[in-house]
């Protein structure tokens, strides 16, 4: 009876640790179903890459605006056109893995919970100087689409509305494409200077989920030298709960 009750308390402890291996986040992979180059955004805010697929991780278990966009470049390679070809609201489960495609002919967007995420066939790198045909008619997705390329996403040009001082810290944060990361290089930048609230807000603009910002400003305050701005980092909340544990955390301090 004795060890019947002590490998049922090492079965007890043993498991929470198991659990607690999985992510409470998760990980899509978006692509169209022509193989041509997209850019998403979440939220209302430009997740700043441009490929063939685009993967984006550390997303939270809840309900996810999405908006994808065919990419079309300009001939001379500065810029191009983003075409709407699915906008809605998707929802993610805890530690989840996805393979998303977003089907030009009908426009829907199709999401398949995978173990882990396969490399996709090769084909030409996408080359952002000029426009590439897909082998196959404009809005027409068929079984015999051209094969993808695996995920390289491209670097969108620089955002000319961000200060030099902060234009290296949004290069670094816009390569990461998990959550985490950017609030790394983010928190990284505040150890080592001092901020205006401005900056803050700006910063924080440029990490994806509201828990994560939140995170950030929390910990960016102490190196505010404007703290009696501070109360307008809270714009840059999205979730009406953020806003509140933000302005109960200003009026704590």
């Amino acid at each position: 009876m004795k060890r019947i009750i002590v490998l049922a308390l090492a079965i007890l402890c043993f498991l929470p640790a198991v659990f607690a291996q999985r992510s409470d986040r998760s990980t899509l992979r978006i692509r169209l179903s022509d193989g041509g180059p997209l850019l998403v955004t979440i939220n209302g805010r430009d997740f700043r890459k441009i490929g063939r697929s685009i993967t984006i991780a550390d997303i939270p278990r809840k309900r996810q605006n999405m908006q994808v966009y065919r990419y079309r470049a300009y001939a001379d390679g500065k810029g191009g056109k983003a075409e709407l070809v699915y906008s809605g609201t998707i929802k993610v489960q805890k530690g989840s893995t996805y393979d998303c495609i977003v089907d030009i002919g009908t426009r829907k967007f199709r999401m398949l919970e995978v173990a882990s995420l396969q490399p996709l066939a090769q084909q030409p790198p996408f080359d952002p100087r000029r426009d590439q045909p897909l082998g196959q008619d404009e809005g027409t997705a068929t079984d015999n689409s051209q094969p993808v390329a695996d995920d390289t996403p491209m670097e969108m040009p620089p955002d000319r509305t961000v200060s030099a001082r902060l234009q290296p810290l949004k290069t670094a944060m816009d390569k990461e494409d998990a959550d985490s990361k950017k609030l790394a290089e983010a928190r990284k930048f505040i150890a080592a200077n001092s901020v205006t609230s401005a900056e803050v807000t700006n910063i924080a603009g440029w990490i994806f989920f509201d828990d994560n910002r939140l995170t950030f400003a929390k910990a960016a305050y102490a190196r505010v030298s404007d703290k009696q701005n501070f109360a307008s980092v809270g714009s840059v909340f999205t979730l009406p709960e953020s806003k509140k544990d933000f302005e109960d955390f200003l009026r704590n301090k």
